[in-house]
């Protein structure tokens, strides 16, 4: 297995990871599959369906797991009906609460979600909000204080694709408890497909290679969990944790890859200015298209002109 001392670092693999995320985006599978392996047979990964970029000799190299493997499943669905009790009542004027994922993974369709706890802290509006289903989770430390991700309900409305995609690492589970499931849903792990059960647990490995289908006709829903991968000892588990990005981390990122100077609110959302040479050089462009704006919608610049007096 490849991982740390290697030689291959984690922005190598996030080069690899993101060409091919690109070309499944384009539609390119085909060329891919051929990326994936290459970045295989150069040491990158060991399997073309598992890309995390943080790629950890010690964690997991299998897709699926069996649920009853793990304590908190069984508590999780022992729970169900107080937490769909719960939710019911929430949600029964709208979807309350939630809000678009902020990834760019659709397809097609619409993704939402609730975040009660997001790399070991507690959200605690969303907490207020859910305060039965933050209880049963405050109950599994495996998911909260030792949590490496995120535990959220996750709301898929029909018509909704989710694309292939591999998690950030293979140090960690991802845990679904079924809530509302209707008929024509699914989710593809590695070269395994599976289907939620309405109070029942599936179990596997986010780093591998996964895609979601929605061709029902009802919304669904489930309680989705992070927790530290069984392969890890306890020294493995602290370093994995100790790897938790904070919020200040995440944001100082993003800004640093995208070359953005300023990030501030305007009351009606927020408004991020570039680095110096990328704002002269959209400001330039602006001035010669004669546009006060430009916007990107679908992959697609589309331009806002004054309009004349």
């Amino acid at each position: 297995m490849h991982g740390e001392g290697d030689g291959i670092t984690n922005e190598i693999r996030k080069r690899y990871a993101g060409l091919v995320d690109t070309l499944v985006r384009d539609g390119r599978e085909d060329l891919a599959r051929a990326v994936a392996q290459l970045a295989v047979d150069q040491g990158v990964w060991a399997d073309p369906l598992q890309r995390p970029v943080e790629y950890l000799p010690y964690g997991g190299h299998q897709p699926v797991y069996e649920p009853d493997e793990f304590w908190f499943v069984h508590h999780l669905e022992a729970n169900y009906a107080k937490i769909m009790a719960e939710i019911a009542a929430v949600t029964a004027a709208g979807r309350h609460g939630f809000r678009p994922v902020e990834e760019p993974l659709l397809d097609a369709g619409r993704w939402d979600q609730v975040i009660l706890y997001e790399a070991g802290r507690r959200q605690e509006p969303a907490c207020a909000l859910f305060p039965v289903t933050a209880s049963v989770v405050e109950q599994i430390p495996e998911a909260t204080t030792m949590g490496p991700g995120v535990v959220t309900l996750s709301w898929l409305e029909p018509g909704t694709h989710v694309v292939p995609h591999c998690g950030r690492t293979n140090a960690q589970l991802r845990v679904h408890l079924g809530l509302r499931v209707p008929p024509g849903v699914s989710i593809r792990v590695g070269d395994q497909k599976l289907a939620w059960q309405e109070g029942r647990c599936i179990v596997f490995d986010d780093s591998f290679e996964h895609e979601v289908w929605h061709h029902g006709e009802e919304p669904r829903l489930v309680l989705l969990l992070d927790v530290p991968h069984p392969a890890l000892d306890e020294e493995q588990r602290r370093r994995a944790l100790a790897r938790r990005r904070s919020v200040s981390e995440l944001i100082a990122g993003y800004l640093a890859e995208h070359d953005i100077r300023r990030v501030e609110t305007d009351g009606s959302g927020v408004v991020l200015r570039p680095a110096t040479g990328t704002a002269s050089l959209i400001g330039r462009y602006l001035t010669e298209t004669r546009a006060t704006a430009v916007e990107l919608r679908d992959r697609q610049l589309h331009f806002e002109y004054r309009q004349p007096q």
